[in-house]
């Protein structure tokens, strides 16, 4: 496959590896992908490349495209609207943490400085991941297990969506701040200002987020 990747050495994790390239956008929205030719970049046979697209067509990463596969193409209606589902089911885990576990905001502080960390050392992925890890700790302390499952069946589409962000100029620095804010207010036992911190986090995707993608599918991209 001509996509300008290295190819990573035998062994590898195809569905991490593919991910990873998804989110990060180093495989971009609408590419198409073809079995033979990830196996051959990856240095497998086409059966753990097809059971690792299959995964990640359960978790709305990819989808069919004819005889191949692509990567997802969220239109901005997509977007908004998964926004608006996180939004809502965000402020209450956080204001349900807030109450429950006593302990989230120094494990929430210390994934903060993990994230400026890898800032630091240009490693996307890692920020990515740990920024998925943040939400999710607060998903987790608010002790709702129905909540919680919600906020995991989003996880993967909300990490495309991070992937566009992070093209956006100041968003790394803007990320750990608003983070910060989060924690604060948690650590303080305010559960009415964590909300509207957590709200702001999110709505600043679709306020400041630059036009990366149309806003209709395209089954020739």
């Amino acid at each position: 496959m001509a996509d300008g990747h290295a190819a990573p050495s035998r062994g590898t994790d195809p569905y991490g590896t593919l991910k990873a390239e998804i989110t990060s956008l180093r495989l971009s929205p609408g590419t198409q992908l073809q079995e033979v030719a990830l196996g051959q970049r990856l240095g497998m046979s086409r059966t753990p490349v097809r059971e690792a697209l299959q995964r990640l067509l359960g978790d709305g990463l990819v989808e069919r495209f004819g005889r191949f596969w692509r990567v997802i193409l969220l239109t901005e209606t997509e977007i908004r609207e998964l926004c608006e589902l996180r939004e809502a089911l965000e402020c209450m885990a956080v204001t349900l943490a807030v109450t429950r576990d006593p302990a989230c905001p120094a494990a929430l502080e210390a994934l903060t400085e993990a994230q400026v960390a890898a800032v630091a050392r240009g490693d996307w992925d890692t920020f990515n991941m740990l920024d998925g890890a943040f939400h999710l700790r607060i998903a987790e302390a608010a002790g709702n297990t129905a909540l919680l499952r919600q906020l995991e069946t989003l996880h993967h589409r909300v990490c495309l969506v991070r992937g566009m962000e992070q093209r956006r100029p100041h968003w790394s620095e803007r990320v750990p701040t608003e983070h910060r804010r989060i924690v604060d207010a948690m650590r303080r036992g305010d559960a009415e200002i964590a909300a509207a911190e957590m709200r702001y986090h999110i709505r600043s995707v679709l306020a400041l987020r630059p036009p990366l993608l149309p806003t209709a599918r395209n089954p020739d991209a």
